[in-house]
């Protein structure tokens, strides 16, 4: 089959498309065929020197696709069947992955396969908002940033279950925050945006999810006196001694996606994809995530059939 492959660390130009033998599923694993990729940061700091496996290696870390043959008969799916999910580290920039059946589930019937590609970003913000914060009706919800991969994701969650929700965005997508239900959006380029969000929240937001590292200090300050801020983020947490910081590691859930699959198929919860490129092209997918503000999710197309569809 073919795949991306790294061979050294650097920029984005060091992924070459290569040859490489079709994986074999191990026992509980499902052979799937790709047809589209999901690009985060997380891809981004590996190819950077993050990647902890031995050299070359696939990246990518969640894909929509079908499964191949019997390899998923044990689990109930058949041959073809449209699953997406979350196998690991890497290995899903390729026209085959195997992934534990733990870490898959069917695709929504609402869900294009486009917008499944996208279950890391899905998975971060319904445990940020539900299992950390605990978001309830009339909570004062700050996400930050509100039109990012976990933020466009959170901020929906929240709103659903009833918070008031401020979101931080650039200018450019004050409008899709506030149509994925944020009441208030502020200038996330503005020098003093956590005064402002102050201001909106009557003293600060209660709870906070800061689901970027520039955001961090911002959120910090924007937050009132014991208010609790979750993050997925793995750096240094600022004026830990007035707030309470909660930070969390995402985790594969194959269970988890099937129990949102509801809110994607009755539309209460939505992906929004703001790039599409042809997995051959992950280079410049690299490059649209490096901008760090980039709204919703970047997507690679796998399947040579689906890019000619979408003309990719």
């Amino acid at each position: 089959m073919r795949a991306i492959l790294i061979k050294e660390f650097g920029d984005a130009e060091v992924m070459q498309v290569g040859e490489v033998r079709v994986p074999d599923p191990a026992p509980d694993e499902i052979l799937v065929r790709i047809l589209a990729a999901g690009v985060g940061p997380w891809d981004v700091e590996q190819r950077r020197g993050g990647w902890s496996g031995p050299l070359p290696y696939i990246p990518g870390q969640e894909f929509a696709g079908l499964v191949v043959g019997d390899t998923g008969a044990d689990a109930g799916f058949q041959d073809g069947a449209p699953v997406y999910g979350w196998p690991g580290p890497g290995g899903c920039y390729a026209q085959y992955v195997t992934c534990d059946v733990e870490r898959l589930a069917p695709i929504p019937a609402g869900l294009r396969v486009t917008d499944a590609a996208a279950p890391v970003d899905t998975l971060t913000a319904d445990q940020g908002i539900t299992d950390v914060l605990a978001v309830g009706a009339g909570d004062r919800v700050l996400i930050t940033p509100g039109a990012g991969g976990p933020g466009h994701f959170a901020v929906q969650m929240a709103r659903a279950r009833g918070a008031v929700v401020v979101a931080t965005a650039s200018p450019r997508d004050h409008e899709l925050a506030h149509k994925l239900g944020a009441a208030v959006v502020v200038d996330q380029t503005a020098p003093g945006w956590a005064d402002q969000v102050r201001r909106v929240t009557d003293g600060g937001a209660e709870k906070v999810l800061a689901c970027s590292a520039s955001s961090l200090p911002g959120a910090a300050r924007a937050a009132r006196d014991n208010a609790t801020i979750a993050t997925p983020v793995k750096a240094e947490l600022p004026e830990a001694d007035r707030v309470r910081w909660k930070t969390y590691e995402c985790r594969p859930s194959g269970s988890r996606l099937i129990r949102m699959a509801p809110r994607f198929d009755d539309g209460s919860l939505s992906v929004h994809v703001s790039a599409m490129y042809y997995w051959q092209d992950a280079a410049q997918a690299h490059r649209a995530v490096e901008q760090d503000d980039i709204p919703g999710e970047v997507v690679l197309i796998v399947d040579d059939d689906l890019a000619a569809t979408l003309e990719v």
